[in-house]
């Protein structure tokens, strides 16, 4: 992809683009959108590759990259494509639930960007509203094109 080109996830319906962020390239949403991102994503053909907790507010973009989840390579490769993305579908919404009872995604954000996260609170900013979360998707003929990139086509 090409630092011009959109993201895999600008295909999803305009409903669930509209709920998201889109700075950078990248697309984020809210806590509570995750698990429809997800079946959206689904219904419009697409696999969900999994993402993470980010803190996302008007003057500053953080990752916390250890919460993640990457269902995508939880279903077998030889599978139709329509039933990979079922299966992953069913994953990335446990893995979903899983990640959320595991985390406290609001103190992670704390713990972890309090330099920028302060200020934008004692301006009056709320934490709900920093809290994000990236999630990329991808099509089966880019998925069969980077499988066959990295030599996992047979």
């Amino acid at each position: 992809m090409t630092e011009d080109a959109l993201p895999a996830e600008a295909g999803l319906p305009a409903e669930i683009l509209a709920k998201a962020d889109f700075r950078y390239n990248e697309y984020a949403w809210r806590i509570k959108d995750i698990p429809e991102v997800i079946r959206a994503a689904t219904r419009a053909g697409f696999m969900s590759l999994g993402g993470q907790l980010q803190i996302r507010i008007p003057d500053a973009i953080g990752e916390c990259h250890w919460v993640e989840t990457d269902p995508a390579g939880l279903a077998p490769a030889d599978l139709p494509w329509a039933v990979r993305i079922r299966m992953v579908e069913e994953l990335a919404l446990q893995d979903w639930e899983e990640l959320k009872a595991h985390y406290d995604f609001a103190e992670q954000v704390r713990l972890a960007f309090p330099a920028v996260l302060e200020p934008y609170l004692a301006k009056g900013g709320k934490l709900e509203d920093a809290l994000w979360f990236t999630w990329y998707v991808i099509d089966e003929e880019n998925e069969r094109q980077h499988r066959e990139a990295e030599g996992l086509e047979e």
